[in-house]
């Protein structure tokens, strides 16, 4: 049963669970009566379906899958757009890229036992996830009625192996492979083992709004679960547990005095660089100090919350992986953050590590003082999504709430894209090791879970997102964990790429052919755009849309809008003229590979790199992506050999022409069936468009009809031939002009030209094709 039937019948009227019992026994019997057999109309798919009661509008749609049947819900009446999307869904799920070829690399990889079968994916029909069902055995139906009734959540082997890990799990995957979904369903299957204890409870954490009221609408809100940003946590928190006693011990925490990254920017590091080096940018300063010098384990045990400074500076504490900045820099590095402390304590200023160090300063005293208080804010479990937005300390609180052994975190170390964080997998399990102790090395969190199945994104974007995974990891090594390859469901078209486009043009068509496209800029040029594209509504920030998934994505003037002294290390990184000291020179572009990688795997459908005026950057990378040459990531003579890409990343578009580079193929063939059926509809939602496809489909018809005469030697020269092709061809003509179908009259007259007499060709010229010939080169000249 799909969740959807879960929720009814958890909410439901007891009459219509006992239909519903009834309707289900039935069909277990083998029953397959008219009643309960009734063809769905509207939908191609093989979709039956039964009501429950008449009066009420209420069914059950159900489907055939080998010895399974899969049921779900719906009260009348089903609307078309239902339709579509559940014929969209069974599309989707036949076009899986899910062959053998798939299995045996999974089993090469040992992602997949060697005695697994082929599990096809049922594809939920509102959205690019998996279908999440629950089991119920056909002995066992009649216990639908009761009121403590829980069905098993299905799952496979893998998302088994994940979801029903012991102790505390870590879960780590690309962009659109599930970890959400894994999130909700560990929610679900925790519900279930532990939802009768009353002292049961669970804590979602996320940065996002939008992440958190999705997760909860997925999951269901119960008494046992809050979700929670972790600024409304840490809120919480702050008013549950007491205030460290003493002067000079407690401290308020008012937002006005609150330093971000860019107040850090703004009012220090560009003031005070002068005086401290040049050589490090505001970000890498910010981001030193808020993950190593303050946010990390070591500093929090030190006596003043700071990391000292000569273990900052040695190699062997923090290690060359984990803190990248090169050591001869790190000296200054530790002489702005001196300068910067100074600069905010003066001003009575404080910074996301000081409110954190001190609240977990305030855990410490509660359980001296007040242990009751720790009780109100502690969970059962604590799940957190994009765990790799976090500094340490932050995901310490997250061990205080939920303990060792009772966390499920979740995230991507490649879309580490929060100014200031610097993270690793490995940083977890260690502070798991601080907190659990040397008696409970049980409790350590285990090495992290993958997943690798991409059920948001076709191979066409995965393709072009490796390809920048791989710039990161070849130039950039140490800065993400390196993981299998991700593995797309379908195929799908690469993304197209705008350069020099005029703004008005652009916003022109976000009002009209690429109305719902979201367009994913820099965070701190999202207010612009969004006035200079007519007061557009869907513009993000990249990091505002982490976590999120749309339908078709624009990514406007990433690289145009770069600071200009990256543009040329930019287009050395792509022309393949840097080495393997790259890092060490340009350690910005790290961090903007992973912005870039996290724009682009936001989207499903659609993607547009668009770029409106020439760049350095730019124009680089727009030959970069749409150049047929094989590439070769990494240095020539390097070490490094990288990977190859044989063919363009992504195809060059015309603005004018944007509907022939919005579908990959089998969609522009399905659009194709639709139009057709559409104009064969009775009930039409668009007179307009059913006049045009109805004129396209009898102009091919006509065309197809000529091509045996065309392939005969000696047409047919009899005048009441000629006459009938003259007269109908006029006919067609004149119909598919007044629809607009301009260049469907061209192939009209090509078509007939050979049965029609000189005068008659002569006159259709005169009257049709001269004229549309003008306004094609009218369009042209405009273009």
């Amino acid at each position: 049963m799909t969740s959807h039937v879960v929720k009814f019948l958890r909410q439901g009227d007891p009459k219509y669970k006992t239909f519903f019992v009834r309707r289900m026994q039935q069909l277990a019997c083998g029953e397959r009566s008219r009643i309960l057999q009734k063809h769905l109309k509207g939908s191609e798919a093989l979709i039956f379906e039964t009501y429950l009661e008449q009066k009420s509008g209420f069914r059950i749609l159900w489907t055939q899958e080998g010895d399974n049947i899969v049921v779900c819900t719906k009260k009348c009446p089903a609307s078309s757009c239902l339709m579509r999307l559940i014929d969209e869904s069974k599309s989707r799920t036949a076009r899986q890229q899910l062959p053998e070829s798939l299995i045996s690399d999974l089993r090469n990889d040992n992602l997949l036992h060697q005695s697994t079968q082929k599990e096809r994916v049922l594809l939920d029909v509102f959205g690019n996830v998996s279908l999440k069902l629950y089991e119920v055995k056909f002995h066992s139906i009649s216990e639908i009625a009761n009121d403590n009734w829980t069905p098993r959540l299905h799952l496979t082997e893998e998302e088994r192996d994940v979801v029903e890990a012991d102790g505390t799990v870590l879960v780590l995957g690309r962009s659109g492979t599930g970890k959400t979904v894994c999130i909700c369903n560990r929610i679900e299957y925790d519900r279930q083992k532990y939802g009768q204890d009353p002292t049961f409870s669970q804590l979602f954490v996320a940065r996002s709004k939008r992440l958190c009221r999705y997760v909860s609408e997925t999951a269901g809100i119960n008494e046992h679960s809050t979700f929670q940003t972790f600024e409304e946590m840490i809120r919480d928190i702050d008013t549950t547990i007491p205030h460290i006693a003493g002067k000079g011990k407690d401290r308020h925490f008012l937002p006005s005095q609150r330093i971000d990254f860019q107040r850090f920017r703004q009012e220090f590091h560009d003031v005070y660089a002068a005086h401290s080096t040049k050589e490090v940018s505001a970000l890498i300063a910010w981001t030193v100090i808020r993950t190593f010098i303050k946010g990390s384990h070591e500093a929090f045990q030190s006596s003043d919350g700071i990391l000292p400074r000569d273990s900052f500076s040695a190699v062997e504490i923090l290690g060359k992986n984990r803190c990248r900045i090169p050591v001869h820099l790190r000296e200054h590095v530790y002489d702005e953050f001196l300068l910067y402390e100074k600069f905010k304590n003066d001003l009575g200023l404080w910074d996301d590590c000081d409110r954190v160090h001190h609240l977990l300063l305030r855990f410490d005293e509660s359980k001296r003082v007040d242990p009751a208080s720790l009780d109100r804010v502690r969970r059962s479990r604590v799940y957190v999504d994009e765990i790799q937005d976090y500094t340490q300390i932050e995901c310490l609180v997250f061990f205080y709430l939920g303990g060792p052994g009772g966390l499920f975190l979740a995230g991507d170390s490649a879309q580490s894209v929060v100014e200031g964080t610097e993270f690793r997998f490995e940083e977890i399990r260690s502070i798991g090791y601080f907190v659990a102790g040397s008696d409970r090395r049980d409790l350590v969190p285990q090495k992290p879970k993958t997943v690798n199945v991409n059920f948001r994104s076709h191979a066409g974007i995965l393709n072009t997102a490796a390809a920048f995974l791989d710039l990161l990891f070849t130039y950039f090594p140490g800065s993400a964990k390196q993981l299998k390859k991700d593995r797309g469901l379908f195929q799908g078209s690469r993304p197209g790429v705008l350069h020099t486009v005029n703004t008005k043009q652009l916003a022109l068509h976000l009002s009209d052919k690429l109305k719902g496209t979201v367009v994913s800029v820099h965070d701190e040029s999202s207010h612009y755009w969004r006035q200079a594209l007519e007061d557009y509504k869907l513009v993000y920030g990249i990091r505002e849309a982490k976590g999120l998934e749309f339908k078709s994505v624009m990514i406007l003037n990433f690289f145009q809008e770069l600071p200009s002294y990256l543009h040329k290390p930019w287009r050395d990184l792509l022309l393949n003229r840097e080495g393997l000291d790259f890092e060490v020179k340009h350690p910005l572009v790290g961090t903007q590979l992973k912005l870039l990688y996290t724009g682009i795997t936001r989207f499903i459908e659609r993607l547009f790199f668009v770029e409106t005026s020439s760049s350095i950057a730019g124009d680089a990378i727009v030959r970069w992506l749409t150049t047929s040459s094989v590439k070769k990531v990494g240095p020539a003579a390097g070490r490094h050999e990288g990977h190859r890409f044989s063919g363009a990343l992504a195809t060059r578009n015309n603005i004018n022409d944007i509907e022939s580079m919005s579908m990959t193929a089998d969609e522009f063939l399905i659009d194709g069936f639709n139009n057709a059926e559409m104009a064969e509809s009775a009930e039409l939602g668009n007179h307009e468009l059913a006049a045009k496809a109805r004129a396209h489909r009898l102009s091919i018809k006509f065309r197809l009809d000529l091509v045996p005469l065309q392939q005969q030697r000696h047409p047919s020269n009899d005048v009441n031939d000629q006459s009938i092709f003259e007269v109908k061809g006029a006919q067609m003509m004149e119909s598919l002009t007044t629809e607009g179908l301009l260049f469907e009259v061209l192939n009209i007259f090509y078509s007939i030209s050979s049965f029609v007499s000189p005068h008659a060709k002569e006159e259709l010229e005169r009257c049709f094709i001269s004229k549309i010939r003008s306004r094609i080169h009218s369009c042209e000249v405009l273009r």
